[in-house]
């Protein structure tokens, strides 16, 4: 039985890491106030390197849209059993429909 309300940390968090030593906090706190506690007492020959996660990847921007001037013809695109033409008003150029 699982309780959808309790989550392990509520509130937003942060994760920070040593590389050096291993060392790993979860916390609330401001950041650099938690890292300047670790880098002062780090037990690393080196001195504390702070672990930065990879960034996601920026975003694509989307190619350019070059607008149609369109340029109206009438199609055929069907004959009812009664015999008569139905036309749809395209453009020429790009293929939409215009009408």
């Amino acid at each position: 039985m699982t309780d959808r309300g309790v989550q392990a940390y509520p509130g937003s968090v942060i994760k920070l890491s040593c590389e050096a030593c291993g060392w790993v906090a979860i916390t609330s706190q401001p950041v650099n106030d938690v890292w300047r506690e670790h880098e002062a007492g780090c037990p690393a020959v080196g001195g504390a390197v702070r672990h930065l996660p990879d960034l996601p990847p920026l975003r694509r921007r989307l190619p350019q849209v070059n607008l149609c001037r369109h340029r109206p013809v009438r199609r055929q695109i069907a004959v009812t059993p009664a015999g008569v033409k139905k036309y749809a008003v395209m453009c020429e150029l790009c293929g939409r429909l215009v009408g």
